[in-house]
């Protein structure tokens, strides 16, 4: 594994979470000493598949804990990372020229965001795609989620049309405090290798010196000169998505498109959508995924929410309702603290 990549990670969040993925599911243990995690990188990366935390814990998680870090656990986000990822079938490495192409976009991004004041980042290769991971400082609130949403989602829209050019994506989804991620240095066994799809070791190059730290005030700037380009994403004039008491009336499929979290039609009154808490997930939903859908009206009258994954087991409408309006609210906040 490279070991500076180790060093800067147990300086600045202090404890770490190695999870590994293994044949039987993902195994975790907290780390405060980079020669420790070393050492339990260097024996199971031969054999697994290893990634760490990226982010600063509250000083309640202990060295030694065996239990996956949530984003209620995160203190302070360290590191605000970006990754470009190629199109290409699931479950399969990258070719040398998808990697190229991703790498290619992650530079233009890098570009964009030094025009907006933020220092240089450590630059990544996953081993299928590109990283750029930045130093940062910030306090982990549910207003930094808030920023972080509008900082992605704007990003995102601003590289559509190049991403959709050379066929890579980019991903909005790894803000999450908690957020694993790969070790570099580490072989990337993700799908069948071939000899035009071959597993690669993921590699990073930090920035030479001391790896200077983007400032909130450089975010928060950030949010302002992309703001018009997320409020685009918003259909014009958007009918209010509120029930009349219980909920009947809501549009549930206007409502996941104005969150962007629409997929597709399955059939008269269903529809594939993006889970709220995708993030929690141990793997994302692509735009043929079925694994959470809504229901125009359900046997009670209302919409209803279902999501397979293990992480939302008993999540219902009502628990995406407190989400997403509690989060309307922040992002209201936001808009006036902008617009005075």
């Amino acid at each position: 594994m490279d070991r500076r990549w180790i060093d800067w990670l147990i300086e600045d969040a202090e404890r770490v979470e190695l999870r590994v993925q293994t044949p039987t599911g993902f195994k975790s243990r907290i780390h405060s000493d980079a020669d420790d995690l070393s050492a339990a990188i260097g024996q199971l990366e031969g054999e697994h598949t290893c990634y760490t935390t990226l982010n600063r814990p509250a000083r309640s998680v202990r060295a030694g804990g065996t239990t996956a870090l949530r984003d209620a656990d995160i203190d302070v986000v360290t590191r605000v990372v970006f990754d470009i990822d190629p199109k290409r079938p699931a479950g399969v490495p990258s070719t040398d020229s998808e990697v190229q192409a991703a790498l290619q976009v992650r530079d233009e991004l890098v570009m964009l965001l030094e025009g907006f004041g933020w220092h240089a980042p450590a630059l990544g290769m996953s081993g299928n795609g590109a990283h750029a991971v930045y130093r940062t400082r910030i306090k982990s609130t549910e207003d930094w989620r808030t920023i972080a949403a509008r900082v992605y989602l704007g990003l995102r829209d601003r590289l559509a049309q190049r991403c959709a050019e050379v066929g890579v994506l980019f991903d909005s989804t790894v803000r999450n405090p908690s957020r694993i991620w790969r070790v570099y240095g580490t072989v990337n066994r993700k799908g069948p290798a071939t000899r035009d799809r071959l597993h690669r070791v993921a590699e990073i190059v930090l920035p030479p010196g001391d790896w200077e730290v983007v400032k909130a005030d450089t975010i928060n700037q950030t949010v302002a000169a992309l703001n018009p380009v997320v409020q685009e994403r918003r259909r014009p004039n958007p009918e209010p998505f509120h029930g009349k008491g219980d909920y009947r009336t809501l549009d549930i499929v206007g409502w996941f498109q104005a969150h962007d979290h629409y997929l597709r039609p399955l059939e008269p009154g269903k529809h594939a959508v993006r889970c709220p808490w995708e993030h929690e997930h141990s793997t994302h939903a692509d735009s043929w995924d079925r694994g959470t859908v809504v229901w125009e009206s359900g046997d009670s009258g209302w919409p209803t929410f279902h999501c397979s994954h293990n992480h939302c087991e008993g999540r219902r409408l009502v628990d995406v309702i407190a989400l997403w309006v509690d989060a309307e609210e922040h992002c209201a906040r936001a808009w006036r603290l902008d617009h005075g």
